[in-house]
């Protein structure tokens, strides 16, 4: 794994969470929508699913997962905040805690540091490379 992909981690579960969460809304509202046809009457007649408790069960599901990836996102960030947080030189430090952190574009962190795009990306490809040789063996696979 990449420094850049490890780093990313948080925002990719963040993201993830946040789309379960969406998943939830549509199935909610589609599980609230559902209404009975003249045809489901006929309490005689066993062959439509009960649409509802599908829904909600997916629902509980998908909560399951959402819990699951939320114990899995408090994890990571609070060993990639650490590992940032020991990063000697402060510029690395506020780059790479800006961005794989807080979420910040570069342009962003560009005009916070008062910095061009292009020293910020200089800058950013440094803070990796120093990252990488203080914990790429964490993750890279690679024997140090």
């Amino acid at each position: 794994m990449t420094t850049d992909k490890y780093l990313s981690q948080i925002s990719r579960i963040d993201h993830a969470i946040a789309n379960k969460l969406e998943e939830i809304k549509r199935l909610s509202d589609m599980a609230t929508s559902i209404s009975i046809s003249p045809k489901e009457v006929d309490v005689q007649s066993s062959g439509n699913p009960d649409k509802m408790g599908g829904a909600v069960s997916k629902i509980v599901d998908l909560q399951n997962e959402i819990q699951t990836l939320v114990d899995e996102l408090v994890d990571k960030r609070r060993i990639i905040i650490s590992q940032i947080d020991s990063m000697d030189n402060t510029d690395v430090y506020i780059v790479l805690s800006s961005h794989y952190v807080n979420g910040k574009d570069w342009n962003l962190i560009s005009v916070e540091m008062k910095y061009s795009y292009r020293n910020i990306m200089k800058l950013r490809k440094r803070a990796l490379q120093e990252f990488e040789r203080r914990y790429g063996q964490l993750y890279s696979g690679k024997s140090a």
